[in-house]
């Protein structure tokens, strides 16, 4: 996570996807559970906690432009998710977070560029547009943990990326349907999987894959970024 990399995808990253799969059996997710993710759940709460701030911390680079608070959910339950599972693996092999993160998220957070940020929008935006920097490194510990401390990074992380989807097949990942996040070959993307229906023609268009922010824009404050 380069402070380049955390100002370049805000914004834009929003319908990006992200290394996820599973093929295990999930428990039903209970009221109030935005995802699951192993033995862990992330709670719908938390999701709106951080959309929140990432929406605040978006807003500048969106110049006027207009999400559909989906996009934003969607983005957000999936990297807390990514997060929490490579958290789950680090604890089966015992290593902690490779100190390629900390060094970038410490770079991210003295970043001028985000001063103006109030800590929940600058938090957000480092939990969203960090998780896969956070897998990585986590990656790389488990690599180094079984291949020596000699090995290069790349090495390390490679080996760690195979650990880490090994580790996701057995665990598995399941998110509430209206957050419109489906495992697809082996990638979590963003498709509607809602249990509801959009019936008017805005409803639509706004909800659709591929943000329309004309029609985004005729939302609802509450449902919309921007």
């Amino acid at each position: 996570m380069t402070v380049t990399r955390v100002r370049g995808l805000v914004g834009l990253a929003l319908v990006s996807t992200v290394l996820l799969t599973g093929c295990g059996s999930t428990p039903d997710l209970n009221p109030g559970v935005a995802a699951r993710v192993g033995d862990d759940t992330v709670s719908v709460q938390h999701v709106a906690d951080v959309a929140a701030g990432y929406c605040a911390a978006a807003e500048p680079q969106l110049q006027g432009q207009v999400l559909p608070n989906h996009y934003l959910n969607a983005q957000v339950a999936s990297s807390i998710a990514l997060r929490s599972a490579a958290d789950q693996m680090m604890a089966k092999y015992d290593v902690t977070v490779d100190e390629s993160y900390t060094k970038a998220e410490d770079a991210a957070r003295k970043d001028d560029s985000l001063a103006e940020l109030s800590d929940s929008a600058r938090d957000a935006l480092i939990e969203v547009q960090g998780a896969q920097t956070y897998v990585n490194a986590a990656e790389i510990s488990v690599g180094k943990d079984a291949l020596g401390a000699s090995a290069t990074a790349d090495d390390a992380q490679a080996f760690g990326a195979k650990v880490f989807l090994a580790w996701l097949a057995d665990h598995d990942v399941k998110f509430d349907p209206k957050y419109g996040v489906a495992i697809v070959e082996g990638k979590s993307v963003i498709e509607d999987t809602s249990l509801s229906y959009a019936l008017s023609g805005t409803a639509t268009k706004a909800d659709a894959t591929t943000p329309d922010s004309v029609y985004a824009g005729a939302l609802p404050d509450s449902q919309r970024c921007g």
